[in-house]
């Protein structure tokens, strides 16, 4: 597109035969830069399902089925000719809220890696210590890894094929999401010259996508791994470009080369056929066929877990391709691109399948690939209703002229320094920013369970030192997580005798006896967790493909580490908290028990907000799990929110 709109005219030099072709290149041009589908940087554009093909009813049916199969749910969105069709909200959410997309969010630094390939300033087949990337610690702490390092290349590290310093790159699938992730941030810190790379992630990819807030909780080093806050909004953007193969376009509706498509195709093909079918570059492919060898990702330590298996055969009969960017906790974008079709939903569950299995032990284990296999089976129907993709653009055009416009909003974040408390993340329940600062007081940080990246934060008692300092701010920080959901699939087909001797063994005391999804919550009561769905009766009631039983779980408390530095108020991830009324009794390391209220004396008004607060929502969560809160598309807009970076905290 950009080379048609730089053709020089320069008719006074030219016959008018080829005046006039040159005059058609450009209107073609044109027409092809206004059809570019997507909200570019501004804000997606509703339409109702039948507009671009699709039935409603069915739709919206298989929406709320997959609310009721994977409790809870945050929200969900789909997208088909670049417009939104759906979306439904739960618990309170709306559509700017955001959520920790975990791994899901790889995707989006594959696509930023793009734009900086584009552009030229790296090639992937070229050695990242051509460049003057240093390794990280996955290549340094065994000298033996040394010598895979001068032969890693950034293919290799999108293929998630590193090796990990532990084999030759690019001859195991070595998934990662820490230190040998990284390294595209290293890379992508030399060849910018900047080491600021969240800051060039964000003006020549957020921006431009027009979710400018997406890296903004990074701190200066892009986090290759994921982890980014994302609306279901947000994602349906990555879904997008990747449909448009790499075409954007601007505020005034000009077309442009974001990515390459050169780039997509192979982003979106096997990356390193000979190692797996089923991996592009930061991104997981499905593919239709009797023989598909597609790759399916088990987590955790139980039997049957913790690989990523390539199946022989379709197991799940998949019969369209399709690209999959999961993350943990029921996080799901899922790209149909021979339907035209995005579909994303977020939520906080934990999904373990018959073969690989988490009611067997305490260290909970995941099956993403039975997330993906519980939505698409509720897409089914909306699919195979769905009007061929092919005929979208003569319906596309005759609606979006009837469409109404919406204002355009100012998206722009304006210069931060890093360093500087975020203003798109608002002080944590109402607490001053310099509160710990000021009394120089190190922090106890309360993640979430299971392992989440979010939580709370809290001024350590005076005198803490270590870990045991801050254990009775758990039971205060867990009421602050959301509900978590545990589903597991019904069938044990694959777990052979000594597999079940094994997962009995795992499980300890009564393992003989029927267990269900909320097993292994209730082993170490850090959860109170309520059965949603059982098995009885050998017969799903949802469907026939997935036979799950679900629980729910509001957590009682959670583990909290020490730290010398202070909490950061205006962290999204682990705000700053404020003591409960009356304060904490602790006992120090050094013996000495004291009552710490943490200069928090005047916070008694903060603190009956907080727990008003929390109250509120997980009441409204649990009437969520009962019955779905539809939100229109169009009155979602008329809110303005969007994809905008004013947002609730990530646990809310």
């Amino acid at each position: 597109l950009n080379t048609c709109f730089r053709m020089p005219l320069r008719t006074m030099m030219l016959s008018s035969l080829r005046v006039v072709i040159i005059l058609v290149l450009r209107l073609v041009c044109a027409a092809v830069a206004g059809s570019v589908p997507g909200p570019g940087d501004g804000l997606w554009r509703p339409i109702a399902p039948e507009a671009v093909g699709l039935d409603g009813p069915t739709l919206w049916k298989a929406a709320n089925e997959v609310a009721a199969d994977l409790p809870p749910r945050n929200c969900w969105a789909v997208i088909r000719g670049g417009f939104l069709v759906h979306e439904e909200y739960y618990g309170g959410a709306g559509p700017a809220t955001k959520y920790e997309a975990d791994s899901a969010a790889k995707t989006a630094i594959a696509l930023v890696m793009g734009v900086a390939w584009t552009k030229g300033l790296f090639d992937l087949d070229t050695p990242l210590a051509v460049y003057g990337v240093k390794p990280l610690a996955t290549f340094t702490d065994d000298p033996r890894s040394m010598q895979y390092w001068p032969l890693l290349t950034t293919r290799h590290v999108l293929a998630q094929a590193s090796g990990v310093g532990q084999w030759p790159p690019g001859k195991n699938f070595t998934y990662s999401s820490g230190n040998g992730i990284q390294h595209l941030e290293r890379l992508l810190a030399v060849v910018t010259g900047s080491e600021d790379t969240t800051l060039w992630a964000t003006e020549n990819f957020a921006k431009p996508m027009g979710v400018p807030g997406l890296f903004i909780a990074d701190g200066p080093q892009l986090s290759a791994g994921g982890g980014q806050l994302v609306s279901c909004r947000c994602l349906a953007r990555i879904g997008q470009l990747l449909l448009n193969k790499g075409a954007w376009k601007r505020a005034d509706g000009e077309g442009f080369e974001l990515v390459s498509e050169r780039y997509i195709d192979m982003m979106t093909s096997p990356s390193i056929p000979s190692l797996t079918a089923g991996y592009g570059f930061l991104l997981w492919l499905g593919f239709p066929g009797p023989t598909a060898k597609n790759v399916y990702c088990r987590w955790g330590s139980t039997p049957g877990c913790g690989a990523i298996v390539e199946e022989p055969t379709n197991f799940y009969k998949l019969d369209r391709r399709m690209y999959l960017a999961p993350g943990w906790m029921g996080k799901l974008l899922i790209v149909f691109p021979d339907d035209d079709l995005v579909v994303v939903t977020l939520g906080n569950t934990a999904v373990a399948s018959a073969r690989c299995d988490m009611r067997y032990h305490t260290s909970l284990s995941g099956d993403d690939s039975y997330t993906f296999l519980v939505v698409f089976s509720r897409l089914r129907e909306t699919l195979r209703l769905a009007a061929p993709a092919q005929s979208l653009a003569v319906q596309n055009s005759s609606v979006a002229e009837s469409m109404p416009e919406h204002p355009k909003q100012d998206l722009s974040l304006g210069p931060l320094a890093h360093g500087d408390a975020s203003p798109t993340a608002p002080a944590a329940l109402g607490a001053p920013a310099d509160v710990a600062v000021a009394q120089g007081r190190g922090s106890c940080t309360c993640n979430c369970a299971p392992t989440q990246g979010f939580g709370s934060c809290f001024v350590a008692p005076l005198g803490a030192t270590g870990d045991e300092d801050c254990k009775d701010f758990g039971s205060f920080a867990g009421p602050l997580c959301p509900l978590v959901g545990l589903v597991q699939e019904c069938e044990t087909y694959n777990l052979t005798a000594l597999q079940l001797n094994r997962a009995a063994a795992h499980a300890g005391p009564g393992a003989g006896e029927v267990l269900d999804a909320c097993s292994p919550a209730s082993q170490d009561g850090s959860m109170e967790c309520h059965l949603v769905r059982g098995c009885e009766g050998g017969k799903s009631p949802l469907g026939l493909e997935t036979y799950s039983t679900a629980c729910v779980c509001q957590t009682k408390w959670v583990a909290c580490t020490y730290a010398s530095s202070p909490c950061i108020a205006a962290d999204p991830y682990t705000p700053l908290v404020p003591l409960p009324l009356g304060g904490l009794t602790h006992e120090t390391s050094s013996g000495i028990s004291r009552t710490d209220a943490g200069g928090w004396e005047s916070a008694a008004v903060l603190t009956f907000g907080a727990f008003a607060l929390v109250s509120l929502i997980v009441v409204s969560k649990v009437r969520a799990l009962k019955v779905g809160r539809v939100v229109s598309p169009l009155s979602a807009e008329r809110d303005g929110t969007d994809d905008l970076s004013a947002v609730a905290y990530a646990q809310f």
